[in-house]
């Protein structure tokens, strides 16, 4: 039982460090509404995969494996990108410690979208993800196969924690050019994200 902990645990943090669109908006969160917004992008994230391992266990997963749920999946993460890659654009504008609004969106819910509208988030668990939680089910939805569900988990949203703590704690010794030029950055990172997912959708329907 504890080797299957530790090593959902461990793929989770691995999954969860590289920089991709959930990584840089909890940065930009963090850099300007502070660490617990920071903090629910990355829970939000955590809940959308969360949903995908009971969904594996469940077999339900394998039913999304069409054509059409790639699309459709697809289509929504370009909009949320895209969306995400405006709204950084704009924030680079502000003062990075006015009173004035923040990111758009509640947090939760924009890292939510970000995690369950990400195709190559379903594609890790038809395949890599599917195949860890399965080999620990004995054929079904066993103990150990739920442990190693909450331990990866669990790791993603360890990871988060710490980025989020970083970016939350550590604005405080950035100045006004340096937070605006991490939203330009974040916002040309997300309209990146976009067009290539864009790309690779037009790709796999040409």
């Amino acid at each position: 039982m504890i080797e299957v902990v530790v090593s959902g645990w461990m793929i989770g943090v691995a999954i969860a460090l590289p920089v991709g669109p959930v990584i840089t908006e909890i940065i930009r969160r963090g850099l300007r509404a502070g660490f617990l917004a920071a903090w629910q992008v990355g829970l939000g994230a955590a809940a959308s995969h969360a949903i995908l391992v009971a969904l594996t266990l469940l077999g339900v997963v394998t039913l999304l494996d069409r054509p059409i749920w790639h699309a459709v999946l697809g289509g929504a993460g370009v909009l949320v990108l895209a969306y995400l890659g405006v709204d950084a654009f704009r924030a680079s504008t502000q003062p990075p410690l006015d009173t004035g609004p923040g990111p758009a969106g509640h947090p939760f819910v924009v890292g939510f979208g970000i995690g369950i509208a990400n195709p190559i988030t379903l594609l890790w668990f038809l395949t890599v993800g599917g195949a860890l939680i399965t080999a620990h089910s004995g054929g079904g939805t066993g103990r150990l196969a739920v442990a190693f569900g909450v331990s990866f988990v669990t790791g993603v949203l360890c990871w988060d924690t710490v980025v989020a703590g970083l970016a939350g704690y550590g604005r405080r010794w950035m100045g006004s050019r340096t937070l605006k030029a991490l939203n330009v950055t974040a916002g040309l990172v997300f309209l990146g994200f976009a067009l290539r997912l864009l790309w690779k959708l037009t790709q796999a329907y040409r």
